[in-house]
């Protein structure tokens, strides 16, 4: 699992153990891979900082993507049990 986000490298490296995440977590601070992909929040007029679009996507080895889900709000992310479920329909884990 990759996580790609907004936080600069030290405040990934706090929330990660903060949370006890054992992702990969990336930055993309400057939201260079988040504009290339189409996923800046135009619309989070609230957002402390310019945002992505909460997204979650599940990516076959060829790259093909298998299923996405994203929200309308910045703060929400895809929930745990919904992520599970695609990750059990579309790799049979």
């Amino acid at each position: 699992m990759v996580t790609v986000c907004a936080d600069s490298p030290e405040e990934l490296r706090k929330g990660k153990g903060k949370h006890g995440l054992e992702a990969i977590m990336l930055s993309d601070k400057a939201l260079i891979a988040t504009d290339a992909l189409g996923l800046r929040n135009i619309g989070a007029k609230s957002a402390p900082r310019p945002v992505p679009v909460p997204t979650s996507v599940l990516v076959d080895a060829l790259g093909v993507v298998l299923w996405i889900d994203q929200s309308e709000h910045y703060t929400d992310r895809s929930d745990r049990e919904f992520v599970l479920s695609a990750l059990k329909e579309h790799l049979g884990i």
